[in-house]
C-alpha cells in the first residue's frame, strides 16, 4: 500500500504565489497526499484563492493558526504537522515550488530504507520561472551511508539545502523536535540540524527536483539585520550542542557558518560605528 504524504505549507499575504505553489501540489505524479494549508491571519484574498482549490480536490485541507498559538511560520508548520496524518512529511514554503515527479521519486526512493532515513533532491533558485536559472551541480548531490559524511558535504554546498529539498520520515519529527516558533532566523537550519542528529542514511534521488524562489525588494534596515544575525548564532549554538551531543564535535557546518556569521557581524559593527562617529 503506499504511503500517504502530508504536505504542509505555512503561508501569510501571498496570495498570488501561493496559487502557483498549490498548482505544483496539484501537479504531483504521485496521487496519495494531503496538503494542510495553515495561514497566519492573512489580510490579502489568500482565503478566496484557496477556495478554488478545496473545491477543485478534497486532499487539500486550509486552517487559520489558531489565537493562542505564537504566530508565525513556525507556529503554523507544527500546527499542520499536528493536523497531518501522513508516513512522510513534505514542508513546503507558500511561495516555493515542487517538481511534478518529486515526492513520487523521492517515495520509491525510501520504499526499501529504514525508518532513519531521509530523503534528498536537486534544487535551483528562481526569481519568476523554474526557468530563470541553469542546474546547480553540488557535492551533496549523491547517497550517504554516514550521516557525519552528509553533514561535511553540505557544508561545502553553500552549507543549506530548503527544507522542501527533503522527504522526511514522521518518525523522526516526533523524535527530534517541533520547529523552534522563538527563533526568527534560520529556523529551518536549526530545525533540519536536529533531524540530522536522528538519521542514520540519507537517500538521494536525482530525478527529484525543487524549486527556491529569491525575491526582488528592500534590504532590512541595518539594526535589524544585526539583531538577526545575532539570533542566526544562537541559532547555531542550539545546533552545535545538538551535534556535540550527537557526534562528539561541533562538525565543520558550524565552523563555517559561525565565521560567515562572526565576519558579518563585524562589518555591521564597523558602519555603525562609522555612523555614529559622524552623528
Amino acid at each position: 500500500m503506499a504511503p500517504l504524504v502530508s504536505i504542509l505549507i505555512p503561508t501569510f499575504n501571498r496570495s498570488e504565489l501561493l496559487k502557483e505553489t498549490l498548482e505544483s501540489v496539484l501537479n504531483q505524479t504521485y496521487q496519495k497526499w494531503e496538503c494542510i494549508i495553515v495561514d497566519d491571519n492573512s489580510t490579502d484574498n489568500t482565503k478566496q484563492e484557496i477556495s478554488s482549490f478545496l473545491e477543485k480536490d478534497s486532499r487539500f485541507q486550509y486552517y487559520f493558526g489558531p489565537d493562542h498559538e505564537i504566530s508565525g511560520a513556525n507556529a503554523c508548520r507544527n500546527f499542520a504537522f499536528r493536523k497531518s496524518k501522513g508516513h512522510f512529511i513534505q514542508y513546503l514554503d507558500d511561495d516555493d515550488l515542487l517538481d511534478s515527479i518529486k515526492i513520487e521519486a523521492q517515495v520509491e526512493g525510501l520504499s526499501g530504507a529504514t525508518s532513519n532515513t531521509i530523503a534528498t533532491s536537486k534544487w535551483d533558485f528562481f526569481n519568476k520561472n523554474p526557468g530563470d536559472i541553469k542546474s546547480q551541480s553540488l557535492f551533496v548531490y549523491q547517497n550517504f551511508d554516514e550521516v557525519e559524511q552528509f553533514i561535511d558535504a553540505l557544508a561545502i554546498s553553500h552549507a543549506f539545502m530548503p527544507p522542501h529539498a527533503y522527504l522526511i520520515p514522521r518518525n523522526l519529527i516526533h523524535r527530534a523536535g517541533e520547529w523552534n516558533e522563538k527563533l526568527i532566523i534560520n529556523q529551518d537550519g536549526e530545525f533540519m540540524c536536529r533531524i540530522f542528529t536522528k538519521i542514520e542514511k540519507v537517500e538521494f534521488n536525482s530525478n527529484a527536483k525543487v524549486y527556491y524562489r529569491t525575491h526582488d525588494g528592500p534590504r532590512t534596515s541595518c539594526m535589524d539585520e544585526i539583531l538577526k544575525m545575532k539570533q542566526a548564532q544562537y541559532s547555531w549554538d542550539l545546533i552545535e550542542a545538538n551535534f556535540i551531543l550527537r557526534f562528539g564535535e561541533s562538525t565543520r557546518l558550524v565552523q563555517i557558518s559561525r565565521k560567515y556569521l562572526s565576519e558579518r557581524l563585524s562589518e555591521k559593527d564597523d558602519f555603525l560605528k562609522i555612523i555614529v562617529f559622524f552623528l
